[in-house]
């Protein structure tokens, strides 16, 4: 099949990786002996909750040619989204994280992404894409840190807002990877005033602002008229902002399993919501949003119920049942 052939309304971006996480109690990554394994990358994660909501979806992003990522394409083929544009790189790797946690409680990072597939990809990629059928862009996360692979999603992101797509961005900060904060920072806020949606944690909007009321923070980012923000507030809910307009949705109470996936569940919800309900100028945006978040909170607390991250992402059947549940 020519490459843009297949029609898909959703396009995801970003990295992909394997996440290998420490089940040994109270050893950091050095001392470890055994690690579970798992798919994550939040954007991954993302387009996974999309299709898992029922939306046509593809990824963009560089695979290795190693088992990893062999095992990555093969996932992306289960779970139905396209693979059109998931390039594999020959003799690359895939990345890997490494997380756990030592005697002291202290969270132990180590991330090996150097001249892996997803940072190396490059610009002539981008030319493979056809918009035409795109209804939604989204993107974010580690992949728009480290070159040359940030060059061309930033490029991705320019050809859909230059294709009038509506564009989605999640910082998803992970502090231990930025080599430069303010570089970082100055990169982030060029997103932040032209994107159309934009879904940050509390802790994202601290790192970028310096200000830790949410509330005083999203009056730091730069104006944009036409930006829908979304602030996740853990398990206290949300908090969406529209030319003005502040409003608290509350979360879902859960036993929580496992928090991992639930921010970018709470985006697949959002984005689900918006692409099917975002006709024209003349659409309520913060009922619109409200509806989204109320929906979204929802996606998040059912995966905090459960292990996976993208394993365990839900069905719309399934959250609008669990919706009516907790409103009996």
């Amino acid at each position: 099949m020519e490459k843009g052939s297949k029609k898909i309304e959703i396009l995801c971006a970003g990295e992909v990786l394997f996440d290998l996480i420490s089940v040994d109690r109270g050893k950091g990554i050095g001392e470890s002996l055994t690690f579970k394994k798992r798919m994550g990358g939040s954007p991954f994660n993302v387009c996974c909750g999309l299709s898992a909501l029922g939306e046509s979806c593809s990824f963009f992003t560089q695979l290795g040619d190693d088992s990893f990522g062999k095992a990555i394409y093969k996932y992306l083929e289960t779970r139905g989204i396209d693979t059109q544009y998931a390039f594999v790189k020959k003799r690359a790797k895939t990345s890997l994280a490494f997380a756990g946690v030592d005697e002291s409680g202290k969270a132990d990072y180590e991330f090996y992404r150097e001249n892996t597939a997803d940072v190396s990809i490059n610009e002539e990629t981008v030319e493979q894409v056809n918009f035409d059928n795109i209804s939604l862009f989204h993107f974010g996360s580690l992949a728009i840190i480290d070159k040359p692979g940030a060059k061309t999603y930033l490029k991705l992101f320019e050809k859909a807002k230059n294709k009038y797509v509506l564009t989605a961005f999640d910082p998803n900060i992970r502090p231990f990877c930025i080599h430069d904060k303010e570089k970082y920072i100055a990169l982030a806020m060029r997103i932040i005033q032209t994107v159309d949606v934009l879904k940050c944690s509390d802790e994202d909007l601290y790192y970028i602002t310096g200000e830790s009321k949410p509330e005083k923070a999203l009056k730091l980012l730069p104006q944009n008229p036409n930006r829908m923000d979304f602030v996740t507030l853990g398990k206290e809910g949300c908090l969406i902002h529209f030319e003005g307009n502040l409003k608290v949705i509350n979360g879902y109470k859960v036993d929580v399993a496992d928090t991992v996936g639930c921010g970018d569940s709470f985006m697949s919800g959002i984005l689900k919501v918006i692409r099917n309900s975002f006709l024209s100028d003349e659409t309520d945006r913060f009922a619109l949003m409200e509806e989204a978040a109320n929906f979204a909170v929802a996606c998040a607390a059912i995966v905090a119920s459960r292990e996976g991250a993208a394993d365990a992402m839900p069905g719309e059947k399934e959250v609008y049942q669990f919706i009516a549940d907790r409103a009996n």
